[in-house]
């Protein structure tokens, strides 16, 4: 019998009808028999099977969506669905008279037809996760059986009927707003669309529980997802994000400190984050002799925050990590729904207020001023001494597995999570015209504040909440200039431990814009003053691509992202102000692979040298990127994020020092160096730099030496 610690060498083969692959392409990777366990895991995921299964729910939903679209123009309860879903629902007005009225008819409907979808697709998972819990709770049936004991017809009674038995045992955060969809519909809509639904929850069933296939699909259907900036974490980036965040400096065959170990994504989407960082837990604990089922009840209700303001991203995050144990039963859990935008008077029945116009009457405060919240970045007001806080009973709760109205306060306490982790919207405050843009006039208008123009927010709303986290953000690394992406990494801050890590995914200008001009810090500047000064263990992750969406970490963000891991300093440890830079030559492009990338990652990581020069990421005999350990200054920018050509930025670096030093020459040429400030007056962000230089077409990327300034890339 292998016994742990013994070298072993493997490699994976997938075989297809058409094709085949190896991983790592040539070689093989090392490691003991805890490694290879490891390996299999992610290595037996069916993608195929995953693929094909999103698809089937796409197919599902797009066809359940248009019976409700049909319905809906006989009963008008699609302003209540989209209510429920904060997603807009258009009325449907007369017949259009002109292009203009043309065009805008046409976008009505179809945000009609994309909250249909949002709700179609949330139904089929409600379902899907339905069939899976009658495999494992006496007493829930399968609705294929209750279908057949009521001669073959399933009707929408029938369905509430049964998933009240499942919110009386508990998982209500998954079949609470569900139910709330399904009482939005009329019992015609509901018969019409149950049979296909049902044969898509059947379908997908085994797939759910590999992938979070509903959020692959969710992600297309949130029609304010460019003004939220709520793009998709690919499965694999979450993966990779995750095996660097959790570290191996816990006792994890100790259930107690399993239980104890605090996750929390505050802006959670989907969930794929807190999934990952969950599932990494309970494998490092598993690996270690333990049985983390067994601790699953406790860690739902009390180590798992996900918080968004989306009502269908609770849902699915619910659903998600629910399903990781599905026999394992809880009482409540710290899945979150904040509530975003101008908060509306009601009557005494709970029924919004509304002036002349139909729109809702909003409160004020003292100053006359709209009374707003701004969703999860209300938790920037815990920056003061306050040690604990909890959260008023019908604002920001968590929703509680049992009773129809029982609302479950949650403690929300800084300094209190192991890991906080994240991939925040990136949307700025303002909005900057590319270069050399013309403005059409048919062009649409852009919202005055894009950060906050979500859900139909009104102008006023949006003024409002904008002030709100000014005022909130103050002394924070938050910062309008660098976007809501600076604002949450000042939420991580306020909520990571000492001794805890974060694990953010931004934008990789986080790690190149700002700057300090000697009075303050500008924009991203003050996260990495931040960074500097209060964390230590820094991880960089780049990737290389030219063209920006190939270098991202998410899904469709058509931006360079950056992962970034540090852990914070306990009190009396000074910070190391090291930062190892991982420059990958291409994103992971499985499970498997994020996960062998971060594990060399981590273990060359504990071996390189102060400016000790580059060395290269290997996984068996494939170079998959560069790893570096630099000295940085907090003050600085840190360049070596996405440098492909490492030798050339060791040259760039000595041609800061005054040294330059040419291709096939031995000796440096000295070159007086000046910063551009000690020349004339910058302004705070590279756009006016304009008036004093003039920018002509760079060098294509083939160069040896590149321009730097307008370098002639793809993207």
């Amino acid at each position: 019998m292998l016994r742990n610690g013994v070298d072993l060498e493997f490699a994976v083969y997938r075989v297809k009808q058409k094709s085949h692959s190896r991983f790592p392409k040539s070689g093989f990777l090392r490691g003991d028999i805890r490694d290879l366990v490891n390996f299999i895991k992610p290595a037996s995921i069916p993608e195929d099977i995953v693929s094909k299964a999103a698809d089937t729910l796409t197919h599902g939903a797009n066809v359940a969506a248009a019976i409700l679209v049909k319905h809906s123009k006989r009963t008008n309860f699609g302003a209540k669905l989209g209510e429920t879903l904060r997603q807009p629902w258009p009325a449907s007005d007369d017949i259009p008279n002109g292009k203009a009225e043309l065009r805008q008819a046409k976008a009505d409907a179809e945000a009609r037809l994309q909250t249909a979808k949002m709700c179609a697709t949330m139904l089929i998972n409600a379902f899907a996760y339905h069939q899976n819990l009658s495999n494992h709770h006496n007493g829930i049936e399968d609705l294929s059986t209750v279908r057949e004991r009521h001669g073959g017809e399933l009707s929408k009674s029938l369905v509430l009927r049964e998933w009240r038995k499942i919110l009386d045992i508990n998982y209500w955060p998954i079949f609470h707003i569900a139910r709330e969809l399904l009482l939005d519909l009329t019992t015609e809509a509901v018969s019409e669309m149950l049979p296909g639904m049902l044969d898509a929850a059947e379908l997908i069933q085994a797939a759910m529980r590999q992938n979070d296939i509903a959020g692959i699909v969710f992600q297309r259907l949130i029609a304010d997802r460019k003004t939220l900036k709520t793009y998709y974490t690919r499965p694999e980036s979450t993966v990779f994000v995750a095996h660097l965040g959790v570290h191996d400096d816990i006792d994890w065959s100790n259930p107690e400190a399993v239980k104890n170990y605090r996750i929390a994504d505050y802006a959670c989407g989907t969930g794929g984050l807190v999934l990952a960082a969950y599932q990494r837990v309970r494998d490092l604990h598993r690996a270690h002799g333990g049985t983390p089922d067994e601790l699953h009840s406790f860690m739902m209700e009390h180590s798992l925050t996900a918080c968004d303001i989306m009502p269908a991203a609770v849902h699915l995050s619910s659903s998600l990590l629910s399903a990781v144990a599905p026999s394992e039963t809880y009482e409540g859990t710290r899945h979150m729904l904040f509530r975003f935008g101008g908060e509306k008077r009601e009557d005494g029945r709970g029924e919004t207020l509304r002036d002349n116009d139909g729109k809702p009457i909003l409160e004020r405060d003292a100053k006359g001023d709209p009374v707003v919240d701004i969703g999860s970045l209300d938790l920037l007001d815990m920056k003061s001494t306050k040690r604990q806080v909890v959260l008023p009973i019908n604002k920001q709760m968590a929703l509680g597995a049992k009773g129809e109205r029982s609302p479950i306060e949650v403690e929300i306490s800084p300094l209190s999570q192991d890991l906080v982790i994240m991939n925040p919207p990136f949307t700025r405050p303002t909005k900057h015209a590319p270069f050399n843009k013309e403005i059409r006039p048919e062009d649409p208008v852009d919202p005055k504040n894009p950060a906050f123009a979500a859900f139909g927010t009104s102008d006023e709303e949006q003024s409002a909440m904008k002030k709100r986290l000014n005022v909130l953000g103050a002394n924070t690394v938050s910062d309008g200039h660098a976007g809501l992406g600076s604002s949450f990494a000042a939420i991580a801050e306020i909520m990571v431990k000492s001794g805890g890590r974060i694990a953010l995914i931004l934008p990789v200008t986080a790690m190149l814009a700002g700057s300090y001009d000697g009075r303050q810090l500008w924009s991203w500047q003050k996260l990495r003053k931040m960074l500097g000064d209060r964390y230590s263990d820094i991880v960089v992750v780049t990737i290389v691509q030219p063209r920006s969406i190939d270098a991202s970490f998410s899904a469709d963000t058509n931006l360079a992202e950056c992962v970034v891991i540090a852990r914070r300093i306990n009190e009396g440890e000074r910070p190391g102000r090291e930062v190892c830079f991982v420059n990958l030559t291409q994103r992971p492009g499985n499970a498997l692979e994020a996960q062998e990338i971060a594990r060399a990652i981590k273990r060359m990581n504990s071996t390189l040298e102060l400016d000790g020069g580059h060395r290269y990421i290997k996984i068996g005999d494939d170079e998959l990127g560069t790893i570096s350990l630099e000295r940085v200054d907090p003050l600085s920018n840190w360049s070596t994020a996405r440098v492909k050509d490492m030798g050339m930025m060791h040259r760039v670096k000595q041609l800061m020092r005054g040294m330059l030093r040419l291709p096939e020459s031995t000796a440096p040429i000295e070159v007086p160096i000046a910063k551009v400030g000690l020349m004339c007056r910058t302004g705070p962000v590279h756009r006016k730099i304009d008036g004093a230089f003039v920018r002509r077409t760079g060098f294509g990327p083939g160069s040896e030496y590149p321009m730097l300034w307008r370098h002639d890339q793809p993207g």
